[in-house]
C-alpha cells in the first residue's frame, strides 16, 4: 500500500508541510509494501495502520465534541481520517473534521481512501479516491476547511 495520489482543497497540502515532518509522517505510515488491497481484509488493514499512527505519537479515536462520534487520528493540529468503508462515512468524515476545524482544535485535515481499483477489491460501494477527490470541488463553497484527499493503492 502506498500514497498514490492527493487532491488539496482549500491549501490543506500547504498548511501540513508547514508542520514539521507531518507529511513524511503520513507518507511513512501508509507505505507498506507487504500489505495489498484484496489480501488483506480491511479490518487487518486498519489494525496496521493504527498501530503505525500510535507508534509516531497520534491520538486516535479522537472524539468530535461531547458526542461519540471520532475521527482516526490527530496530531499538530491535524486531523486524519482513514476511511476504507463504505462511501458514504467519507461525507460523515469531513462533517467530523469541519466541526474539529470550526471549534479551532484542527488547522487543516486529511482522508486517506482507496483508489477505484483497490476499493473494488473490497467489495461494492467502498470509498474512493477518484469519487471524493471529484465531488468535493463541486461543493468548495460549502466545505470551507482545508482538507487533503490522499488516495492509497497497492
Amino acid at each position: 500500500m502506498k500514497n498514490s495520489d492527493q487532491y488539496s482543497h482549500r491549501n490543506a497540502l500547504e498548511i501540513i508541510q508547514s508542520k514539521d515532518n507531518i507529511m513524511s509522517e503520513l507518507n511513512d505510515i501508509v507505505n507498506i509494501s507487504d500489505i495489498k488491497f484484496g489480501t488483506h481484509s480491511p479490518n487487518n488493514i486498519k489494525t496496521i495502520i493504527s498501530d503505525r499512527f500510535n507508534e509516531k505519537g497520534w491520538a486516535d479515536r479522537v472524539k468530535v465534541g461531547r458526542s461519540n462520534l471520532t475521527i482516526s487520528f490527530l496530531k499538530s493540529k491535524i486531523g486524519v481520517c482513514f476511511q476504507i468503508g463504505n462511501v458514504a462515512r467519507t461525507y460523515a468524515d469531513i462533517l467530523k473534521l469541519m466541526q474539529l476545524h470550526h471549534k479551532g482544535v484542527i488547522d487543516a485535515g486529511v482522508i486517506f481512501v482507496p483508489h477505484a481499483l483497490e476499493s473494488k477489491k473490497m467489495g461494492a460501494n467502498y470509498a474512493q479516491y477518484e469519487r471524493l477527490s471529484k465531488e468535493i470541488v463541486h461543493f468548495k463553497e460549502i466545505i470551507t476547511m482545508p482538507v487533503l484527499v490522499i488516495g492509497i493503492s497497492n
